[in-house]
C-alpha cells in the first residue's frame, strides 16, 4: 500500500492533494486518564474517525523502563485488539510480545509498554500514506503524550513499525520524548538523518520486507524522509534474524523482538554488539 501511493505521488504529482490533507483540521487531542475497561487498562480512547486507543501494560508509575508501541499505517480501533487476516499487525498482540520479551530479560525490573494508537494513521490505498502531514500530526500528539503521560524518571523507548516509525522520528526530534527509538521496517523517518533525532536511533529491516523498496524521498510534504538502514544515516543496525516479510518483528521467539526488548530495558551493549549480518 505504500509503496504503491509513493509511486503514484512520484509518477503523478499529488503536493497539492497533500496541502489540501495539511488544511484539514485535526482530531481533537485526546484525554489521559486511567480506567480499566473489560480487564483492559486504557488510558485513552476515542471512536471517531478510524479511532484511537492507548492501552498500558504493567505498571506505568513505577516502571522504570517504558516500551511505547506506534503502530503504523492501516491500524484502527477496530483491529486494535484483533485482525485475523493480518495478526501480525495486531498493537495489542505487539505490545504484549514485547512486554512479555521485556519482563523474561529484565524480571528484578519493573517495565510497562503502552500500545499508542494515539494518531489516525493513513488508511487503505489513501495518498496520504505517501505524505508526512499525518506523521506530523502524529508526532505531536505523540511529543505531549510523553511529556504529560509517562513517568519524568523512565527510561523510555520508542518501538515503531512502518508509517509509524516516521511519527517517532518526528517526535524525537523533540527534547525530552525519548531515550532510545527502535525502527521497524521504517520507510522513512520524517527527518533528514539521525542527527536531527535527539535520542539513540536503532532499525531492522527483514531482508524480503517490500518496505525497501519506498522511495527514501522528501519534497515538501510528499515523501516520509531517510531511510535509517542507509549507513550514512546514523542509526545503529541490527540483525532481525529468521523474520519474513513486513508483520514478523514482533513474533515471539525472534531475533528482532530479542534485540527490541534488550534496547527497551537498557541493555543497549548486546544489541550495538552483535551487529547486522552480510546479506
Amino acid at each position: 500500500m505504500l509503496l504503491c501511493a509513493v509511486l503514484a505521488c512520484v509518477g503523478l504529482g499529488c503536493g497539492a492533494r497533500a496541502g489540501a490533507a495539511a488544511k484539514s483540521p485535526p482530531p481533537d487531542p485526546l484525554e489521559y486518564g486511567d480506567a480499566v475497561v473489560e480487564g483492559h487498562r486504557i488510558l485513552a480512547e476515542d471512536p471517531s474517525g478510524s479511532g484511537r486507543v492507548v492501552e498500558v501494560l504493567g505498571d506505568l508509575d513505577g516502571a522504570e523502563h517504558v516500551a511505547v508501541v506506534v503502530p503504523g499505517a492501516g491500524q484502527t480501533r477496530d483491529n486494535f485488539r484483533a485482525n485475523p487476516a493480518e495478526p501480525g499487525t495486531v498493537p495489542l498482540a505487539n505490545g504484549r510480545a514485547l512486554y512479555a520479551a521485556m519482563r523474561d530479560r529484565a524480571s528484578m525490573r519493573e517495565t510497562a509498554v503502552v500500545v499508542w494508537l494515539g494518531y489516525l494513521p493513513p488508511q487503505g490505498h489513501s495518498l496520504e500514506l505517501a505524505g508526512i502531514v499525518g506523521a506530523r500530526r502524529g508526532a505531536d500528539a505523540l511529543v505531549r503524550f510523553t511529556r504529560e503521560v509517562l513517568p519524568a524518571d523512565a527510561h523510555v523507548t520508542l518501538t515503531c513499525h512502518s508509517y509509524g516509525t516516521a511519527v517517532c522520528g518526528l517526535a524525537a526530534a523533540h527534547a525530552n520524548v525519548a531515550d532510545d527509538v527502535v525502527a521497524l521496517a521504517c520507510p522513512g523517518m520524517g527527518v533528514t538523518d539521525g542527527a536531527a533525532i535527539r535520542a539513540r536511533v536503532w532499525t531492522t529491516r527483514a531482508p524480503d520486507d517490500w518496505i525497501r523498496w519506498v522511495p527514501s524521498v522528501r519534497a515538501g510534504p510528499v515523501g516520509l524522509g531517510a531511510d535509517p538502514m542507509d549507513p550514512g544515516f546514523g542509526a545503529v543496525r541490527f540483525d532481525p534474524g529468521d523474520i519474513s516479510g513486513h508483520t514478523q518483528y514482533y513474533r515471539p521467539g525472534s531475533a528482532a523482538l530479542a534485540a527490541t526488548s534488550a534496547i527497551a530495558v537498557g541493555e543497549r551493549a548486546a544489541v550495538a554488539s552483535a551487529g547486522p549480518k552480510p546479506r
